[in-house]
C-alpha cells in the first residue's frame, strides 16, 4: 500500500469516550473472549475433520471457493450492515461505527490495553453465529456434491471467521507488535487503517482480510483518497477522489 498520512489526533471528548468504552463492564475478560472466538474455530475445524471420509481430491476445490465466497460476504456485510443500521442487524451497526471508529482512527488505530479486545473482536456468541450461519450453504453444497464437500465448505468458513478476527486484531496492535515486521501485515494494516478514516469509512476498503472484494467492487482508498480526505475539502464531505472504481 502507497503513502503514510495521517489526519489531526483525536479531539479530548473521543479521548474521553475512548477511556469509558476501553474500561469496560468489570466482568469482561480479554483472554476468555479470545480463546472462545478461536476454540469455536478450533471446535468446528476439529470436529469438520472427524466427519471427512476419504475425500477426494476434487473435493478440496471446494477451499479456495469458500474462501472467495467468504470474502465476498464480508465485504458485503461490513459496507451494508456495520455501517448503515439496517433491521435486524442493527446490533452490527451499533458495536461497529458509533464506538469501534469512533475510538480507532487513521493514526490512532492501536488499542492500549488488553481490555480494549472488547472493541475490536466480535463477541464470541457473534462469531458462533456466523458459523451457524454457514450451515445452510454448507448442507447445500453437500447435497449437490457430497458430504465431504459440505463440511469442507463449513470448516473454511469457520477457519475464516477465526482469520477474520485475529487480522482485525493484528491491525489495532501497537506498531512496534513484532506482527508489524511480517511486510504484508504492514500492507493490510494501512489498507485497513484508510478505512478507519471518517471521510472514507462508508465508501471504501470493506475487506479486512484480503481486498479481493475492494478490488472486484472498486473500493479501494489509494494514498490520493486519504490526502484528499485530510485536506480542505474533508470537511465538506467531497473526499472520493482516488477510490479506485473499476470500469462497468
Amino acid at each position: 500500500m502507497d503513502g503514510d498520512l495521517r489526519p489531526s489526533p483525536q479531539t479530548r471528548r473521543d479521548q474521553a469516550f475512548r477511556r469509558r468504552l476501553r474500561r469496560g463492564p468489570a466482568w469482561y475478560s480479554p483472554w476468555g473472549h479470545l480463546a472462545a472466538t478461536v476454540g469455536i474455530g478450533v471446535a468446528t475445524l476439529l470436529a469438520g475433520a472427524s466427519r471427512l471420509e476419504a475425500p477426494a481430491a476434487l473435493d478440496f476445490v471446494t477451499i479456495p471457493v469458500a474462501l472467495v465466497f467468504a470474502n465476498l460476504v464480508e465485504w458485503f456485510a461490513h459496507k451494508h450492515w456495520m455501517h448503515h443500521r439496517r433491521r435486524p442487524f442493527t446490533v452490527l451497526f451499533d458495536r461497529h461505527t458509533p464506538e469501534h471508529h469512533r475510538v480507532y482512527g487513521y493514526e490512532s488505530m492501536a488499542i492500549e490495553n488488553a481490555r480494549e479486545l472488547r472493541l475490536v473482536l466480535i463477541p464470541a456468541l457473534g462469531v458462533l453465529g456466523i458459523v451457524l450461519l454457514a450451515v445452510p450453504a454448507a448442507l447445500v453444497a453437500g447435497l449437490v456434491a457430497n458430504e465431504n464437500v459440505g463440511w469442507l465448505f463449513l470448516m473454511t468458513s469457520a477457519g475464516y471467521v477465526v482469520g477474520y478476527e485475529l487480522s482485525h486484531l493484528a491491525y489495532h496492535l501497537p506498531e512496534r507488535s513484532f506482527v508489524y515486521r511480517l511486510p504484508l501485515l504492514r500492507a493490510l494494516r494501512e489498507h485497513h487503517a484508510r478505512h478507519h478514516h471518517p471521510a472514507l469509512m462508508q465508501k471504501a476498503n470493506f475487506n479486512v482480510t484480503l481486498p479481493l472484494g475492494d478490488f472486484l467492487f472498486g473500493t479501494l482508498a489509494s494514498a490520493d483518497a486519504v490526502a484528499a480526505a485530510i485536506g480542505p475539502r474533508a470537511s465538506s464531505g467531497t473526499a472520493t477522489s482516488g477510490i479506485r472504481r473499476r470500469s462497468p
